[in-house]
Formats: structure tokens, C-alpha cells, sequence
């Protein structure tokens, strides 16, 4: 099981115990629980009120209190005191996941719980050795998860891109189940709704949907980035949920990048008309015009708003890496999601040495980084641990 893997079951777990947990993830995580003896015991043993007691005391060097007050500061500055409870609560919740993920690394096949709280250390999951000549671009590739646990690869390559269309069944309204479509680093992937509505997504997202749209509104939520052409319905209003907003679309084409590991949200618009509103319900519209793009700081739910060529911020889906004025941090972040690698700066004023250029998203990873190379005079190197050093050449 990869460390991936083990940080999902950990929040399964987390979700059991707070009583969050949906029944799609329900049923995930009684199938890890089934899979093996080790599971079993495993679970049994980390929801036991005597663990968790032991694992609140062990690893109260996790400081919970600071972020739990820096969010009520936060939240009372937007006068939300009735999630005060809550904040709490997902904060010790946040120290509950963190020992459980660390113990999953120690309770696998061949192990037991170890009460004498020797240190652990995680090693990345095995992958083949990097070679700067030989690595592939992405592929069109995702995975569909019904509400029943049941997951599916999904493959397709067309003209270089990822324009498999996947049409869901025709449930009716009241039968609609939530879909989940992720797709992987290294992957690509486009869906037609039920609606018409054209979704492309960028690697290492992720996409909740209805099978079927009800009679009075359709909505999706998106983590990742998203370009989308929706089709327009003055009856049934369109809305895309991220973590941070939510927009609302009047028939149009705009791209959303909302990465959970990036500080802000950018929405650009391409066509037509959207407007934005926090999602906690404490702002109004923000309405955007075509060709500007509104960042989100997720820090202090500031909104700036920018004129922007719509073409450079959409240039993924048609085949290339455009960047103007990008920082190479944010260059290198969008290479190794595509590419699918790990990197780490020699020097981290490198990361925000600035760049101006077109990189063809299909070549090879020796290609893109030529590129970055000759105009940058840095240099990419493996390092044992297989990773992608960046240094000044």
C-alpha cells in the first residue's frame, strides 16, 4: 500500500470516528477492512476509545490550539460564531488523522502495534528510476467511482489530447447518484455531462457530479483545474463548488484552477458571464467580464481581479505549457503533475526566477526542460532519492 493510499484510509478512519463519513466512503473503507486479517485488527484496534486516548496523549506535541484560535479570529472578524464548535473539533480531528497515518505506516502485514513509540520513518512509494531522456508525457487516463465503492479505469487517447467523451446513464432526477472522476498525475481527461455540458480536466483532479441533473439547478464541485464549455439552461442554473467559492454560470466557457496545495484560486473567463461568491455565504457576487481572471488569496479571502489572454491561461488543453511572467515554482509545479515527478531547488531563489515562454505538452520531459535550460541557464539532475534537482548551471 502506498503512502497515498494510507493517507486516505487514515481520513476514512478519522471520518468513521467524528460520524462525517459518506456512504461511498463507507464503502471504501469496509472494503480495506475486509481485505486482510491485518486490516481488521488494525481498525478494530485504532477506533478503540483506550488507542485513541493513548494517541491524544503520546502526540500532544501536535499543537492544535494555535490554529484553532487563529481560525476563530478569522471566523468572529466574518461573524460566523456558530462554526466556533466545529473548528475545534476539525482541529483535534486534524491531529487524529496525523497519528493515523503515521500508524498505518507501522501496523502493515508483517507488523503490530508497537506501544514503545520508536521513531518512524515513511519512505516514498517505490517508482522506477528517473531518466531525464526517456519520460513520457501524460496520457488521457481517469478513474469513475460510483456511491457503491466500485471504481473504473478509464483510458482514451485521441489526436494526442484527452477528448474521450463519457456520457453517465439515464437515471432519472430522483434516482441521480454523486459520481466522483479522478484523474491521476500524469493524466488528462474531458466528460459530457448529462446536460451537454463539456468538463476537461487537468492532472491531479478531481470532479463530483450528479449522473443525472435535477429540475431546478445543476451542480458539480471541482478540486484541481478545469476548463468548461457549459450549456446554457435560463431554467436550471449552472454552479461549480471549489473549497474556497462558488460560481455561478450564465452559458459560457471559463477555466477554474483550484489546487488544495496552491494558496490561491484562479478563475478566468472565456466567454459569457460567471460570477463569484465565497462559499460560506458571508459575500456577495462578484461578476467577471470576459478576458479577466479573479485570484482568490486563500489566506484573507481577498480578490483581485486582472485582464489576462484567456488563450495563454487555457493553453493546456490544446497541447502546450504557456507561461508569461510565471514564476519557475509554479512552472515546475504544473511539469511535475503532468510528468509525473518530484522536485526540490538547490537554491529557493530559483523558484522565483521568472519566465516567459511555450513548452509542447505532449513531448518528452528532455524537450520541456531544454527549453527551461537554454533560457534559464539552470540545469535538472536525479538525485539518489529520485528526484528532479533544480540548480544554477
Amino acid at each position: 500500500m502506498s503512502d497515498t493510499n494510507d493517507m486516505t484510509i487514515g481520513r476514512l478512519i478519522r471520518r468513521s470516528i467524528l460520524g462525517t463519513i459518506t456512504p461511498a466512503e463507507r464503502a471504501e473503507l469496509d472494503a480495506w477492512v475486509e481485505a486482510s486479517a491485518d486490516h481488521r485488527r488494525f481498525y478494530e484496534w485504532a477506533t478503540s476509545g483506550r488507542h485513541m486516548a493513548e494517541e491524544y496523549r503520546s502526540r500532544r506535541v501536535i499543537d492544535t490550539s494555535r490554529p484553532a484560535r487563529d481560525m476563530e479570529l478569522r471566523l468572529r472578524h466574518k461573524r460566523r460564531a456558530a462554526m466556533l464548535r466545529h473548528v475545534r473539533r476539525m482541529a483535534t480531528a486534524a491531529a487524529v488523522i496525523i497519528a493515523l497515518s503515521l500508524l498505518l505506516w507501522q501496523f502493515m502485514p508483517g507488523s503490530s502495534p508497537d506501544t514503545s513509540r520508536q521513531p518512524l520513518t515513511a519512505s516514498a512509494p517505490a517508482r522506477e528510476t528517473i531518466n531525464l531522456d526517456s519520460m513520457p508525457s501524460g496520457t488521457a487516463k481517469a478513474v469513475l467511482t460510483t456511491p457503491s465503492g466500485q471504481s473504473h479505469t478509464l483510458t482514451a487517447l485521441q489526436s494526442g489530447s484527452a477528448t474521450t467523451t463519457l456520457h453517465p446513464s439515464s437515471a432519472t432526477a430522483a434516482d441521480a447518484r454523486e459520481l466522483r472522476l479522478d484523474v491521476p498525475r500524469g493524466g488528462e481527461f474531458k466528460i459530457v455531462l448529462e446536460d451537454s455540458t463539456e468538463v476537461w480536466l487537468n492532472s491531479q483532479s478531481t470532479l463530483r457530479y450528479p449522473e443525472t441533473f435535477g429540475p431546478a439547478e445543476r451542480r458539480i464541485a471541482l478540486s484541481g483545474e478545469a476548463y468548461l464549455q457549459v450549456r446554457k439552461d435560463l431554467s436550471r442554473p449552472f454552479f461549480v463548488e471549489t473549497d474556497e467559492q462558488v460560481i455561478r454560470v450564465y452559458g459560457t466557457s471559463f477555466n477554474v484552477r483550484a489546487y488544495p496545495d496552491e494558496t490561491a484560486t484562479y478563475t478566468t473567463l472565456e466567454t459569457g458571464t460567471i460570477s463569484l461568491a465565497l462559499n460560506d455565504g458571508t459575500s456577495g457576487e462578484v461578476f467577471l467580464s470576459r478576458g479577466h481572471q479573479a485570484t482568490l488569496h486563500h489566506d484573507s479571502d481577498h480578490l483581485d481581479m486582472t485582464v489576462v489572454d484567456p488563450a495563454v491561461v487555457t493553453s493546456w488543453r490544446h497541447g502546450r505549457f504557456v507561461f508569461e511572467d510565471q514564476p519557475l515554482d509554479r512552472i515546475m509545479r504544473d511539469l511535475s503533475r503532468w510528468y509525473d515527478f518530484r522536485y526540490e531547488f538547490s537554491d529557493p531563489e530559483l523558484g522565483r526566477q521568472i519566465f516567459m515562454g511555450s513548452i509542447p505538452r505532449y513531448s518528452d520531459f528532455r524537450t520541456a526542460i531544454q527549453i527551461l535550460e537554454n533560457c534559464g541557464d539552470i540545469r535538472f539532475t536525479v538525485t539518489p532519492d529520485n528526484r528532479i534537482l533544480i540548480t544554477r548551471n
